[in-house]
């Protein structure tokens, strides 16, 4: 018995952190399209690696100063890929030439009474928010052009950030759009992309604790540059919690199996610290 545990938990370690390498590629959701020609669809070119099924969440951390005081805050630059030599392109799956990349706060899901928010640069207030559990249809601008015909479609602002109001998990919905006019009959040249959700946290979660048999699995939302220990206890009025395993976070929804779980009450938490590095 004592082997199979060691070989569980080794496999969720070795998992965890090849999980942690990917989560480097993280700073950038890039919009492009499927081509060039009238009516492509506009896509988030890598949001393979940040849609809700692959596992991704970005923490948003409270802050009680300055310009963000009372939210948590955090950023991925949403940017659009560069057409021309003049922005280091062109970039496969650029969109079309003269197109002007807007993105859609379209939803939002988290915990009850929270809002989810972007700010632009430089701004003492949200400037686009929405409420959990609800749809919106607001929009900021990614392509840095005048959307002049032939502009280069690319973008890449600096110094925006999203914040969310309460501590929970969110799942937000973005969608593309090109509100161009140098299509036929003066319209937009792409077609909007479809809905990509994404997941964020304000601070650090626990998703989901479950419990088949006698194994218990804990899945947390993990922020890279922090090392995660899950502990347990029998008594929440005691003070002998014990350590589980531990692992690097690797902004990922990361799970820690605890295979003695055979108690009629078994309580987890998740304990946080820097990172000590390689």
């Amino acid at each position: 018995m004592k082997n199979r545990i060691t070989s569980l938990l080794a496999v969720l370690t070795l998992t965890l952190v090849a999980e942690s390498a990917v989560a480097q590629d993280h700073g950038h959701l890039n919009i492009g399209a499927t081509g060039t020609n009238q009516n492509d669809q506009l896509i988030f070119d890598n949001g393979n690696i940040f849609e809700t099924g692959y596992g991704y969440i970005k923490t948003l951390t409270f802050t009680n100063a300055f310009r963000y005081a009372g939210y948590y805050q955090g950023n991925i630059t949403l940017t659009g890929l560069a057409a021309t030599s003049a922005h280091l392109g062109p970039v496969t799956n650029a969109a079309a030439l003269g197109s002007q990349l807007f993105v859609q706060l379209a939803s939002v899901d988290g915990p009850p009474g929270g809002e989810f928010a972007f700010w632009e640069s430089g701004a003492i207030s949200p400037t686009v928010s929405l409420a959990c559990g609800t749809t919106g249809t607001n929009m900021w601008r990614v392509s840095e052009n005048d959307g002049s015909p032939g502009s280069d479609p690319y973008g890449h602002f600096h110094g925006r950030r999203f914040t969310a109001t309460k501590p929970g998990i969110y799942t937000v919905g973005f969608r593309a759009f090109d509100l161009s006019s140098n299509g036929t009959g003066s319209g937009p040249i792409h077609s909007p992309s479809d809905v990509l959700k994404v997941h964020f946290q304000a601070g650090i979660n626990i998703a989901s604790v479950t419990r088949t048999g006698s194994v218990a699995a804990v899945t947390f939302g993990g922020m890279a540059n922090l090392d995660f220990t899950l502990q347990c206890s029998t008594n929440l009025s005691a003070t002998n919690w014990f350590d589980v395993d531990s692992t690097p976070g690797a902004d990922a929804l990361q799970t820690i199996t605890d295979v003695e779980a055979t108690n009629a009450m078994r309580a987890y938490r998740v304990l946080m610290v820097p990172s000590a590095g390689p």
